[in-house]
């Protein structure tokens, strides 16, 4: 997907959809368990509170007072003006492309902002879910799983971008492409209890068929 396999056409969006969101929480979770914190999924329902209005994707708790709304993205190198990444890319040549990724198609220096409002809902204020009557709220835009993102000339999956904002102060973004990236392990252990509700759906779906 990062390079933009043109095998993928037409799979992409049915993967994402059955995949998607909840690959790209487990990730967020192994990133900061990672970093030595008890992170959890508090909800799958973020909302403003209202019937209607914009929604986000998922509650992200990092087990030290702080939950994070959070919007995934799961735009891919092989959309019409994704970014491919070609094998053997240096360092540099990486770091400048998520760069160049960050500038021309998700902010906007000039104005303090991002370029596309899909992006910029995750800055909307929601409900605090159940349970979290106070808790220090960031916006955290999982950017994605499938585009390599680099607003700073620092190197890693994790940014913290400054806003002006009457409720938040900044930004943080996760570039999970950047994350995958850096890890040398060959398998990954991810809590994905959604998926396994969906294989099970499958199941019934295709009774006799071998186990996805």
């Amino acid at each position: 997907m990062n390079e933009g396999d043109k095998s993928a056409n037409g799979h992409h969006s049915s993967m994402t959809a059955f995949l998607g969101e909840p690959l790209a929480a487990a990730l967020m979770l192994h990133y900061l368990k990672g970093q030595g914190k008890n992170a959890e999924i508090v909800s799958w329902k973020v909302t403003p509170g209202t019937t209607k209005g914009q929604r986000l994707d998922v509650w992200i708790a990092d087990g030290a007072g702080t939950l994070y709304q959070t919007e995934i993205k799961m735009w891919a190198g092989n959309a019409i003006g994704g970014l491919r990444l070609k094998p053997g890319l240096t360092r540099d040549e990486l770091s400048e492309r998520g760069r160049k990724q960050w500038a021309e198609r998700l902010w906007n220096s000039e104005k303090n902002e991002f370029l596309a409002e899909a992006v910029g809902k995750v800055l909307k204020p929601m409900q605090p879910p159940v349970g979290f009557p106070n808790p220090s709220i960031q916006p955290l835009l999982l950017l994605c799983l499938w585009w390599l993102v680099q607003p700073t000339e620092e190197q890693g999956p994790w940014f913290h971008v400054p806003i002006q904002h009457d409720r938040f102060k900044t930004v943080n973004v996760f570039s999970l492409t950047a994350y995958l990236m850096s890890l040398e392990e060959e398998n990954l252990t991810l809590y994905m209890p959604v998926v396994k509700e969906r294989l099970n759906w499958l199941r019934l779906l295709l009774p006799g068929e071998p186990s996805p």
